[in-house]
């Protein structure tokens, strides 16, 4: 696994997708988060919106690992449609985050998530959330997607974008 970390300021980021709740282990399951992702291109493409990179989970609450986790698995556009078919539109706002490059397969992921936060703290980047003993209620976190599996295989090729926005 690689992971280079920076903070760095974003434009917001329009997204169109599915609010899910479900636990991280059921995220390949058959009706997991992970099946959401083809409805939400097939929409955009019978509607002429054209997506700007691969998927995004946006998590909104997380818990322990083995509690329900509340995203919603989307996809970046350009602007506000009116989403339909159960879609919603949502954003990721503008502001300062702290960003971790992972390069590699997806269940080192959450190892990664550990090591953004750490160096977050480190550098003296405080995270927009609200903890409490249920868990983190996010602004701004998401994981985004950005190599197609079909165009490469090889799962330890995978870069994934890791995003914490700051207050």
């Amino acid at each position: 696994m690689a992971l280079n970390i920076a903070a760095e300021e974003r434009q917001t980021v329009h997204y169109i997708g599915v609010p899910i709740s479900a636990r991280f282990s059921e995220f390949g399951a058959p009706g997991g988060p992970n099946e959401a992702i083809p409805r939400i291109y097939q929409w955009l493409g019978e509607h002429q919106v054209a997506p700007l990179g691969g998927p995004l989970y946006v998590y909104r609450h997380i818990g322990n690992s083995d509690d329900t986790v509340d995203l919603t698995v989307a996809v970046p556009i350009a602007g506000p449609v009116k989403p339909t078919d159960g879609l919603v539109l949502g954003t990721l706002p503008a502001g300062t985050y702290v960003v971790g490059r992972h390069v590699g397969a997806p269940d080192a992921i959450p190892a990664a998530h550990s090591e953004v936060k750490k160096w977050a703290e480190a550098n003296g980047h405080r995270l927009d959330v609200l903890e409490d003993d249920n868990g983190g209620l996010w602004t701004g976190h998401a994981e985004h997607f950005l190599t197609d599996p079909a165009e490469e295989p090889d799962r330890s090729k995978w870069a994934t974008d890791l995003l914490f926005k700051t207050v």
